[in-house]
């Protein structure tokens, strides 16, 4: 059973009123995910809307040669799934739990019955959606104005930053794979490796197993 003031802690939701809350909560039905549990899958034909109420979820574009790029990571509060119960088009893209998670299913239908009925949720939605869009059109321009180097320093840069660990001596722990970063930057885990390895050299950063330093963020962000 999912509690109203859970609901007030997920951005979609911001700003609701408690009695907005209370009649919203019984259509949110919970769902426990093992590791490595698929949610959805790219190309399904369901509609269902997903909160992440605690965990962290990876969504993943997988071409039809098996080719997995990193798109999304979902944690607590995040949502995701809501563009096929807009438009009732396939799924974009496979969510899968990077660690065992708790999410909450809406049904599409029930969805777009409340964002007619909740004018505060369908402002809400559409701030993400617009706020996404412009990290897209960010990542983007990444991918087609810089190197790798430079793509796997702004990652290590927006993790540091999100972590609120964007100083000399900040950690990353737990770091992302070298296979995580690839994915995320669109380069192969061979390029990677090298330019962490450059990094690690030149005493810019310290990587070791699951956790990497920022020993001069100076020098990180030196040339972005």
């Amino acid at each position: 059973m999912i509690h109203s003031s859970e609901l007030a802690k997920i951005g979609l939701f911001k700003n609701l009123s408690s009695a907005d809350l209370g009649k919203l909560v019984s259509g949110v039905a919970p769902m426990r995910v093992l590791k490595g549990q698929t949610v959805m899958d790219k190309g399904d034909m369901s509609t269902d809307v997903f909160l992440v109420l605690n965990g962290r979820l990876v969504g993943v574009l997988i071409s039809d040669e098996g080719k997995e790029a990193a798109y999304a990571e979902f944690r607590r509060s995040a949502h995701f799934g809501e563009l096929a119960a807009l438009d009732h088009g396939p799924r974009s893209l496979t969510v899968f739990a990077a660690e065992e998670s708790l999410v909450g299913r809406i049904a599409g239908p029930q969805f777009l019955e409340w964002l007619e009925n909740f004018p505060g949720l369908a402002h809400n939605l559409m701030v993400d959606l617009a706020t996404r869009n412009r990290r897209l059109n960010d990542r983007i321009f990444e991918l087609v104005v810089h190197d790798v180097e430079t793509r796997v320093k702004l990652l290590l840069v927006r993790l540091a930053m999100e972590a609120d660990q964007l100083h000399d001596g900040g950690l990353l722990d737990p770091a992302p794979t070298h296979s995580d970063i690839a994915s995320h930057v669109g380069a192969n885990r061979e390029a990677v490796s090298r330019v962490l390895a450059r990094l690690t050299k030149t005493g810019i950063i310290e990587s070791g197993r699951k956790r990497i330093t920022l020993n001069s963020v100076e020098d990180l962000v030196d040339g972005l």
